[in-house]
């Protein structure tokens, strides 16, 4: 016969603590029950487990040898518990995210500021790319969870929005436009634009709204991230329309911004595959980026 978990439980409270009373109080369990246990423990072994020696109970030769790999087991017993109340906290683990370059600039620092503080112990690792990338590595579940702009046409995907902002123009400080508020496709159309595909949200969106004001929208320069059409039109290439978070850090981007009317609003989200069960600290790390966000929203109006 086997000895059972609990049984080696009996004999290695025993041993530690040397006495049927004090293993006893060690398991929560009464003096009886230990002394009916190990009677029990010894017949399965077909050995005497302990010898009572000046009150004490002393492990046998044989039990001597059990005591090695008994210790490893409750060793390993008490890392397997202290790892589930870790994972109960979410304060171990690791957290991968797919993020748009704009989006990891300026969402993810002051977010990741906080949660390590409180989660210091989880590895976060952040992979950039553009907005396409982030939604073909999520739907491939690569990552966690992504953050990207939208709208999308992904019917597979839970989305949790970050914050909503509309579309802007940036031109160099000293453009002919760069004194105006706004402007409309219209006054733009003079100028060399700088643009993004279709195929991308930030290009589909732009499209419709120039397509809605009645403007051919006439790409001099096509780029698949804001901060490459934000450089271009500091560089004084042409006129860019991108979305708003860019231009959220307090650097100095050197450009003029001014609103796009008619308004078009485009918002950061958090993309998670709709059927992923994820992890307690992804969704403690969403929750600090929401939270973080919260901060920005003020930060839309120009």
């Amino acid at each position: 016969m086997s000895l059972s978990f609990r049984q080696m439980e009996i004999v290695h409270a025993v041993s530690r603590h040397g006495s049927v009373t004090a293993a006893a109080a060690a398991l929560g369990i009464s003096q009886p029950a230990v002394s009916m246990m190990l009677r029990e423990c010894s017949a399965t072994a077909g050995f005497p487990l302990f010898l009572r020696k000046q009150g004490r109970l002393q492990a046998t030769a044989e039990t001597r040898v059990l005591l090695a790999d008994l210790e490893r087991v409750f060793e390993g017993v008490e890392r397997i518990n202290r790892l589930v109340e870790d994972m109960r906290d979410a304060s171990i683990g690791s957290v991968h995210v797919a993020a748009t370059p704009t989006l990891a600039d300026n969402f993810l620092p002051p977010a990741l500021a906080v949660f390590q503080r409180m989660r210091p112990r989880i590895q976060i690792t952040i992979h950039t790319m553009d907005n396409l990338s982030v939604v073909d590595t999520v739907m491939q579940e690569r990552v966690d969870f992504g953050l990207v702009l939208t709208p999308l046409g992904e019917p597979d995907a839970r989305l949790v929005e970050l914050c909503a902002g509309e579309l802007i123009c940036v031109v160099q400080p000293d453009h002919p436009l760069a004194g105006q508020g706004a402007v409309e496709p219209a006054d733009l159309a003079p100028y060399p634009l700088i643009s993004f595909s279709r195929s991308l949200p930030l290009g589909h969106l732009v499209e419709q709204t120039f397509r809605a004001a009645g403007v051919p929208r006439r790409i001099a320069l096509e780029v698949n991230q804001s901060s490459v059409a934000c450089a271009l039109a500091r560089a004084g290439i042409g006129v860019a329309v991108i979305d708003p978070f860019l231009l959220l850090d307090d650097r100095d981007h050197r450009v003029a911004r001014l609103r796009l009317r008619p308004s078009t609003r485009v918002s950061a989200q958090a993309l998670v595959p709709r059927n992923a069960a994820l992890s307690r600290p992804a969704l403690l790390l969403i929750t600090t980026i929401r939270r973080s966000a919260r901060a920005f929203r003020q930060r839309m109006a120009l």
